[in-house]
């Protein structure tokens, strides 16, 4: 029950087989580069896929041969730097067999047709946002999402104001102020100050809903002896506090 039909003394030849095996699979991970330890493309996780397969069976089969599992991992080595090759010299290969970089926020607002593109939904796409530290969409002037599957951003030097990342309905907290004088649009994002008529809908996605809109709150500048008016004091007063702030 514990080992099927095979024979006892094949447990002992599993052990050595395994070793071969794991051996094997790291020289040829080695020899795949080091852009393969790293997050994986499409291409690549179709290449752990078949040498998870490939190495299986000769360890488990008692009539199956180490030799055919090896040829597979050399032909499955052989066709993924060919297409690593191939990819580096043609633009169109690299995009058709990896993917291509996704534009996800532009300007400190979502890209709705990128988002429904590839099935992310706004919800899940703030949740990463907040787990890089990401408060509201005004600090983004772009957000990508790479072929790996991975987020890249790049901020605002200064922050505009934008909609709130933050999961409750007020949307801000003690480092963030809320704008009453201008609302973000609850879907995409997009920013705007309210007229004398209202809000109407969004003209980048149509939406209604409008929440108001914050930004990072600027801390107070510490007040220090030389900004005060110091005409009336003692100059060694002024520097002994000077000595006291350094």
């Amino acid at each position: 029950m514990l080992i099927g039909d095979a024979p006892w003394p094949f447990l002992i030849e599993v052990l050595w087989r395994a070793g071969v095996m794991y051996v094997l699979l790291l020289v040829f991970m080695r020899l795949m580069g080091k852009r393969f330890a790293a997050q994986l493309t499409t291409n690549e996780l179709a290449v752990v896929l078949m040498l998870g397969a490939a190495i299986g069976v000769p360890i488990q089969v008692v009539t199956q041969g180490i030799l055919p599992a090896l040829i597979v991992l050399a032909i499955t080595m052989g066709l993924q730097r060919g297409l690593a090759w191939l990819s580096f010299r043609s633009r169109k290969l690299e995009t058709l067999a990896q993917g291509d970089v996704s534009v996800l926020v532009q300007d400190g607002r979502y890209l709705l047709d990128q988002l429904n593109g590839l099935r992310l939904s706004r919800e899940m796409l703030a949740s990463e946002l907040r787990a890089l530290n990401v408060q509201h969409l005004g600090e983004l002037r772009r957000v990508y999402v790479e072929a790996s599957g991975g987020l890249s951003l790049i901020r605002f030097r200064d922050p505009r104001p934008g909609l709130s990342l933050s999961p409750d309905a007020g949307g801000a907290n003690d480092d963030h102020l809320t704008l009453p004088d201008l609302r973000a649009c609850w879907r995409c994002g997009h920013v705007e100050a309210p007229t004398e008529k209202g809000l109407g809908a969004c003209v980048f996605c149509g939406c209604d809903q409008w929440r108001a809109a914050v930004r990072k709150a600027v801390a107070p500048a510490r007040q220090t002896p030389d900004d005060t008016d110091g005409s009336d004091k003692d100059p060694t007063d002024s520097k002994a506090a000077t000595r006291k702030l350094g």
